[in-house]
């Protein structure tokens, strides 16, 4: 529509101005047309006059044409740049509106996911405060365990060391009876040095009974010792600790045969075979000096 208007604007203008151009031309025609002289008249050629009118009108005409069809052309150009700018401007704001329709989907994804992530973070925190909640009731059920384990303990620590106390003093009562008899025993050695050859018929006739007793004890503990399982040839040496009337009161090893179940078996069959075949005479069970005997241990076949 601007296109149009320009047009027709354009003709009127090249119209005015082709109107001004003819009557300049007509007016430079009339005031430079040279006065007459006394001289012989020329007839002038009217025709070629107009020709060359003609033609600088239409060389005007050509330069005015091409002036209005740069202006079109520079209009053209410009409103061309417009549309284009227009058109730039439009598909700016278009991705504009993109980015910022992306802005915003990405701002709801990432609202979504800050939501979701708040979630989890939620859930992991609630899931920690489980994990402590049973972590802290764990450890009181261990620590009520552990003072209940001490109190056990410390119970069977005051019994064991009742029990000890016990076994001491039984222990030192049983030395005590023993020092008594082992005193009473020194009285009857030194009573029995008063005569030598007595003394003398006495002691072989002493380790006459102690052979036959060391025989008798010995057959006592391999009636009651297991040789099931074990070599033959073993052999053991026991440090048997007697009261008077045989009875056993402790037994251990004071030499091991080398193998741990010959001599366990051997201990607890002298412990089986308690009271053992001694003297009832205590007089003759301190003299022979009964109480504490090393016993070498090899049963037979």
């Amino acid at each position: 529509m601007r296109i149009g208007w320009f047009t027709t604007l354009s003709s009127g203008v090249l119209s005015l101005i082709l109107h001004i151009v003819i009557g300049a031309l007509l007016i430079i025609s009339f005031d430079f047309t040279p006065k007459p002289k006394n001289q012989t008249w020329k007839d002038v050629n009217v025709v070629e006059a107009v020709a060359v009118d003609k033609k600088q009108v239409e060389l005007e005409l050509a330069r005015i044409k091409k002036i209005e069809e740069d202006k079109f052309k520079k209009e053209k150009k410009r409103l061309d740049d417009l549309e284009k700018k227009a058109k730039d401007l439009e598909q700016k704001r278009k991705e504009e509106e993109k980015k910022l329709a992306d802005t915003k989907k990405k701002k709801i994804a990432e609202e979504k996911k800050r939501k979701t992530e708040q979630a989890r973070v939620a859930k992991l925190q609630k899931e920690k405060k489980e994990l402590e909640d049973k972590r802290k009731l764990e450890e009181k059920r261990v620590k009520e365990a552990e003072q209940k384990a001490e109190k056990l303990k410390a119970e069977e620590a005051d019994r064991k060391k009742r029990e000890e106390e016990a076994k001491k003093a039984e222990e030192e009562k049983k030395r005590n009876d023993a020092e008594a008899a082992r005193l009473r025993a020194d009285e009857e050695d030194m009573a029995a040095e008063i005569a030598a050859d007595e003394k003398a018929e006495l002691a072989s006739k002493d380790q006459i009974l102690i052979n036959s007793i060391a025989s008798k004890i010995k057959r006592s503990i391999e009636n009651n010792f297991n040789k099931v399982g074990l070599p033959n040839g073993l052999e053991c040496i026991l440090r048997v600790r007697l009261i008077p009337g045989g009875e056993v009161i402790d037994v251990s090893i004071a030499k091991s045969s080398g193998n741990d179940i010959f001599d366990r078996r051997a201990v607890n069959a002298t412990q089986k075979a308690s009271p053992l075949p001694v003297p009832d005479d205590v007089a003759t069970f301190e003299r022979l000096r009964l109480r504490e005997n090393n016993i070498t241990f090899k049963p037979t076949n």
